[in-house]
């Protein structure tokens, strides 16, 4: 992915990676901008227009060309055109509450916290086992470890010799714990990924700050790091994901054993599942730590009148805005002043003032 960046460097940029291209892809194409939207916390709500045609559903015997009207059907999209994007006011009050995390992922998110969880409970239960069996043996293990020709695995089971689906067997259980763990630890990364993000988008909110970005360069802006991750955060994520995958591959391995028939001068070749005890417990706790830091990260949630990343895209490209060139020492976020009928908050490279809690925001025409 470095290299990838690297690249990169130089050439022109089509799609935006960062928060800080939407800002400035809106403030350079006009036609990006969103009427009438509040760069506010405005909950689930959103603007939407639809021309309606009455067909078979719609019960209603007065004609409507919106069908908002009670008993029209606004559900077949082959008979409503539904715009929700419209140039019609949205205000939205003024609140610093915020969603969890959790509520703004969805279903999609809680199977996944399940499977993870399940995992740990699963290598918890492993690991006590283990304990167990070793408390009751004690005696036993410590006087077989002691000689010089033993090793610290047990043997688990035997896989059928001089057999290719053997081969194939013992390549899945070598690699296929560090597999499953790959998958996991997209999780795990994917959380804290949008954590870091929502962090430094609120953080626009309180300081002034320069946009990172990828499609243009120069003092106004930052390239700051390759990924979406800051180094602080990424390197502890790397050491930690390689710790797991040496631990992993240490808990559970196969051993080949090559012997040779001397009457028929034929190589065997034969298969044995090995585990071993201290690298399950040791992956077991970085598990379960794993599994803690993905429900907390669930449960994050973030003080502020700017409004929550989900959705940015929506807010970033709102008319309310006025921005027309980038401060060297960067932006900044909040109230743009009193409109017509309602205030406006957006970014600036001026000094915005504070929001005004309570009030009503609603977007520019």
């Amino acid at each position: 992915m470095i290299i990838l960046y690297y690249k990169a460097r130089g050439r022109i940029k089509e799609h935006c990676l960062t928060l800080g291209d939407v800002v400035v892809a809106s403030v350079l194409d006009p036609e990006m901008k969103i009427k009438n939207e509040c760069l506010l916390n405005s909950g689930d709500g959103w603007r939407s227009s639809v021309v309606h045609k009455c067909h078979k559903h719609c019960t209603d015997v007065q004609p409507s060309t919106t069908g908002d009207d009670i008993g029209h059907c606004q559900k077949c999209l082959k008979f409503n055109e539904i715009n929700k994007a419209a140039d019609l006011p949205h205000p939205s009050v003024a609140i610093k509450d915020k969603r969890s995390l959790l509520s703004n992922l969805g279903s999609t998110a809680i199977i996944q916290m399940l499977i993870l969880t399940f995992t740990s409970l699963a290598m918890l239960s492993a690991s006590i086992m283990l304990i167990i069996e070793m408390a009751a043996t004690t005696r036993f293990f410590s006087q077989q470890c002691s000689m010089p020709d033993t090793t610290s695995s047990a043997q688990l089971a035997a896989l059928p010799g001089d057999s290719l689906s053997s081969e194939f067997t013992a390549f899945a259980i070598s690699n296929g714990a560090q597999f499953l763990y790959s998958l996991l630890y997209l999780l795990l990364i994917y959380n804290l990924s949008l954590i870091s993000m929502e962090h430094e988008w609120g953080a626009w909110e309180t300081k002034r700050k320069r946009p990172r970005c990828t499609i243009v360069s120069g003092k106004p802006f930052e390239q700051t790091y390759f990924l979406q991750l800051p180094p602080k955060i990424l390197l502890p994520l790397m050491s930690y994901a390689a710790l797991m995958h040496w631990l992993l591959g240490q808990a559970i391995s196969t051993v080949e054993t090559i012997y040779t028939d001397p009457q028929h001068h034929v190589e065997h070749s034969m298969y044995t599942i090995a585990y071993a005890s201290y690298p399950i417990f040791i992956s077991t706790v970085l598990i379960i730590g794993m599994t803690a830091v993905c429900w907390w990260a669930f449960t994050y949630r973030r003080e502020g009148f700017i409004p929550q990343m989900y959705g940015a895209i929506r807010t970033l490209c709102a008319s309310t805005t006025e921005l027309t060139d980038f401060n060297p020492d960067g932006i900044l976020w909040g109230d743009l002043g009193m409109g017509e009928k309602f205030r406006h908050a957006g970014f600036s490279g001026d000094k915005p003032g504070k929001i005004v809690p309570g009030e009503l925001y609603c977007g520019k025409d």
